[in-house]
């Protein structure tokens, strides 16, 4: 697989590769500000609509499933105003210089490709998990059980589109786009650049635990590797909605809250 015409920059001084870094960082830290702030809002606003704090009589199954609407529309806004402020930079950028950051053509090797590393990371996320498991079963069970609990409510789909579409659209545009693009010219190269962006983006899952964390960086570090070798965040984007969906399937279809 090689890297992707539409990837290439220009050469840039010293200066100029450290100046957009720090412009990237600056947006990337007042895109997720705003887009936390949206989602507060959302959340907010939907507790408002559903009355979900209300003392009421509420039918059976309502709590959960106003709860887990609750964590969607947070999610829904924090994604939205992610993806939406990224494609109009993207935009401005490639009206000023003809040089985006967002590139979603198709990788070399077309569906075999994204097929390839769907499998792969399937294959890396489960020996990772089946170590974790061996040493601490509880750690996993704590990252999952807050989504697992959700599964068992009506509105558990949700939460697949939010996981299995917003999230890998919003993480992969700002930390494999916007970050990666700025990054991976300077002194850092790819190496550095993969593992800035993989810890960059395992800092918005610091509430998991730390065998999650470091599961979180490894997998950063595979769709970094994906993004330099394919070109284009179609192929991140992808594999990033394709693992975030078999996970909240197999819990949704196998007892959902039985972590327990």
């Amino acid at each position: 697989m090689s890297v992707s015409s539409q990837d290439k920059v220009p050469v840039q001084t010293p200066s100029e590769i450290w100046k957009g870094v720090a412009v990237a960082v600056g947006l990337a830290v007042v895109i997720v500000a705003a887009a936390k702030a949206s989602g507060d809002v959302a959340a907010r606003v939907f507790d408002s609509w559903s009355q979900i704090n209300e003392a009421r009589a509420f039918k059976a199954g309502e709590p959960e499933a106003l709860l887990t609407g609750r964590v969607a529309a947070s999610l829904f806004a924090f994604q939205a105003v992610t993806v939406g402020s990224l494609l109009l930079l993207n935009a401005l950028r490639r009206r000023v210089s003809g040089l985006p950051f967002l590139n979603f053509g198709m990788p070399p090797g077309g569906i075999k490709t994204l097929l390839l590393s769907i499998v792969a990371l399937a294959a890396l996320a489960m020996a990772f998990a089946s170590f974790v498991f061996v040493f601490n079963p509880e750690a996993l069970k704590h990252d999952l059980q807050p989504f697992a609990e959700m599964m068992t409510s009506r509105t558990w789909w949700l939460i697949l589109i939010a996981a299995g579409i917003g999230a890998p659209l919003a993480e992969e545009c700002l930390f494999r786009g916007l970050l990666f693009k700025a990054l991976r010219p300077s002194p850092l190269g790819f190496a550095g650049t993969a593992f800035v962006t993989a810890i960059t983006w395992a800092v918005l899952h610091a509430n998991y635990s730390p065998y999650g964390v470091a599961a979180i960086t490894l997998i950063g570090l595979y769709l970094a590797w994906l993004r330099e070798r394919t070109g284009t965040l179609l192929t991140p984007v992808v594999c990033h909605g394709a693992y975030n969906s078999l996970i909240i399937l197999a819990m949704a279809f196998s007892g959902g809250g039985s972590l327990g």
